[in-house]
């Protein structure tokens, strides 16, 4: 008798401790549930602020960030009501933002690389930053690549050279000098820089300084060699007129 009382109250015990597990359970469940909304929310907000980062960041002269801004507006909207679509949402704004932006500044890039490349003269430090951007073109690094062409192609475009005249030198033969240009239809970038001490384009003195940039631009250098083409005989001083006009920037 005394060994059935003590099963029962064994059984009695299990079952109470069976009961307290079982109603635990929902509590716990909720719980991981609740953890679980949480961590989302705190997702998707991240993801959200990554995304806006990104597009706040795009400066001149790449701002384009494609449909980043209306992704991220709908991801926003799903904050409240679905955390998973809206870290989705953010994710592909933040991705669209980046590929636009360094789409521009590889295409930039390009460009700049083009115009470095046919620069003369370039120093074994400069020829480096080239190689350099160059890599990062090839590694689809728009940004840097972007940066460092730029700033090489100011650099080099900013150099200038004081060049003295000589007996028996005209502008003609200044601008074919392998030194300054290598092409003697472009005197007329040296006349316009030095207009004011150039009293005739045709006729210049021994001893006059000019100063030549080292590296015009190719729109300035083809506008020179169209014009020095197209203007005429230099005898007589017939040309002073429209020698004047072009180096005040109306050819």
């Amino acid at each position: 008798m005394k060994n059935v009382l003590k099963l029962s109250a064994t059984l009695l015990l299990t079952a109470g401790l069976l009961a307290g597990c079982a109603s635990n359970k929902p509590k716990a469940d909720q719980q991981a549930a609740d953890a679980a909304k949480a961590q989302a929310a705190s997702a998707a907000t991240q993801a959200i602020s990554d995304a806006q980062a990104v597009i706040a960041g795009a400066q001149a002269p790449c701002t384009d960030t494609g449909n980043a801004a209306d992704l991220l507006n709908q991801a926003q909207a799903a904050q409240a009501t679905d955390a998973a679509k809206a870290q989705q949402l953010a994710a592909q704004a933040k991705q669209v933002a980046s590929d636009a932006i360094n789409n521009c500044y590889l295409a930039k890039a390009k460009d700049l690389q083009t115009q470095a490349q046919g620069f003369k003269n370039l120093s074994a430090d400069q020829q480096a930053r080239l190689t350099q951007a160059g890599q990062y073109i090839s590694n689809n690094q728009g940004k840097p690549a972007y940066d460092l062409l730029a700033a090489l192609v100011a650099e080099v475009q900013a150099a200038h050279m004081t060049y003295t005249v000589v007996k028996g030198d005209s502008l003609w033969r200044i601008a074919g000098k392998s030194s300054v240009y290598g092409n003697p239809y472009q005197w007329p970038l040296i006349y316009k820089a030095n207009a004011d001490k150039i009293k005739h384009a045709d006729l210049i003195e021994p001893k006059q300084q000019f100063d030549i940039a080292k590296n015009p631009s190719q729109g300035d250098a083809d506008a020179a060699v169209n014009y020095a083409k197209h203007r005429g005989a230099w005898r007589g001083h017939k040309a002073d007129k429209k020698d004047k006009k072009f180096a005040a920037g109306n050819p």
